[in-house]
């Protein structure tokens, strides 16, 4: 089976749903029953995520199939809305905009002007 540019694009986006959802290549592998060189696979392009493992992927980490092709899959979730924090805390944001951060950062491709965006947004943050 020959791997497309939809391929890589769909497992770039499966790594930044999982990512921004805190799980860890195990425990995603869990829930679509393979195992994590497989789930690697999918993530790197180099293996066509099967409709059934993408069906449990959408519903492990809680977003439409869409949300995997359509051009802006930030904005494209399930109708639950995210479970917000009790009260508000500083620094907390929206699921929605780090998805949409980590989409942007991963298009950036020059490892040294990434360095140098994470100390800006370090900067930006203030104080751990």
């Amino acid at each position: 089976m020959q791997i497309s540019a939809t391929d890589s694009i769909v497992g770039r986006r499966l790594r930044i749903y999982r990512v921004a959802k805190g799980y860890d290549l195990a425990t995603l592998s869990a829930a679509l029953n393979v195992d994590v060189a497989t789930l690697e696979n999918y993530e790197n392009g180099l293996e066509r995520i099967p409709p059934r493992a993408l069906r449990a992927a959408a519903d492990a980490l809680n977003v439409s199939l869409h949300a995997f092709f359509d051009p802006n899959p930030a904005k494209i979730v399930r109708d639950a809305p995210p479970e917000q924090p009790e009260g508000p805390e500083e620094g907390v944001g929206d699921i929605f905009e780090v998805i949409e951060l980590l989409e942007h950062f991963s298009k950036v491709k020059d490892k040294t002007l990434r360095a140098e965006i994470l100390k800006f947004v370090a900067f930006l943050a203030g104080p751990a």
